[in-house]
């Protein structure tokens, strides 16, 4: 029901366009494939989602009570956080220095080169940089010939 009125909405949008024979092809085909019952399970799916979050948020509340008594919640947050910043502070910083580090290698393992495209060479046996040989083939060529014996 709910995809009719949205497609009765669309189709009258597109009516002031002159678009109706496409809209009323698009509705047909839509009813053939069986859009309503696609949009029905992905509902009923989207619901299920939704329960087993708000389950999920209330288990983690009751968990949260639990370990966290809301007495003592503010002191014991507060030690935590103590303990836990240093530990925290020196990840990022060890996370921020190989982040550096691999950047600096892999700039500074090419040479600072990009990488380049290779190919077979045609009529020889090793490889060798696309952009040579698209640039002038012409010349290439007339150079393999020059070569051979």
């Amino acid at each position: 029901m709910r995809i009719q009125t949205m497609m009765n909405n669309l189709q009258d949008k597109l009516r002031g366009m002159g678009a109706e024979n496409m809209m009323n092809n698009l509705q047909v085909k839509l009813k053939e494939v069986g859009a309503d019952s696609m949009m029905n399970n992905v509902q009923d799916k989207q619901n299920q989602l939704f329960l087993m979050l708000e389950n999920f948020g209330l288990y983690f509340i009751a968990w949260l009570d639990k370990v966290f008594p809301p007495e003592t919640r503010g002191e014991r947050l507060h030690y935590w956080l103590q303990v836990a910043a240093p530990f925290i502070i020196a990840g990022l910083i060890l996370l921020v220095c190989l982040r550096c580090c691999i950047r600096c290698c892999r700039c500074c393992g090419r040479g600072g080169k990009v990488a380049v495209k290779m190919m077979k060479a045609p009529g020889r046996n090793f490889r060798m940089p696309r952009e040579v040989f698209e640039s002038n083939p012409r010349s290439y060529f007339l150079q393999l010939r020059e070569k051979t014996y």
